[in-house]
């Protein structure tokens, strides 16, 4: 029996599209991979013209008005780490900061 092959360039994203609540990703073998945009406060919280301004380089996506991103393999593995109440509590600082009506 053969041993499993991960094809990266599967996992690769040909663009993103959003919901209300998600981010859609197509993948380069046709998934579609929605993820819940609470999972990514910063990209929540950012225009649709912020949204728009993204930038794939393979099993990445990254927002540069925003400074934040997506690794495609924690998202399909599921592997990844939950952030710190500290952590969160700084992006809705920031979120905060970055939204604010100006005075």
């Amino acid at each position: 029996m053969k041993e499993p092959v991960i094809y990266d360039t599967r996992n690769e994203a040909w663009r993103v599209r959003f919901t209300e609540e998600h981010a859609m990703i197509d993948l380069a073998d046709g998934r579609i991979l929605g993820v819940p945009l609470d999972f990514f406060p910063l990209l929540k919280a950012a225009t649709d013209e912020e949204r728009q301004n993204y930038q794939l380089h393979g099993l990445t996506i990254y927002w540069e008005d925003i400074d934040d991103g997506m690794d495609l393999t924690a998202l399909v593995s599921g592997l990844y780490i939950e952030p710190s109440e500290e952590y969160l509590e700084s992006l809705k600082e920031i979120i905060a900061q970055r939204y604010a009506a100006p005075t």
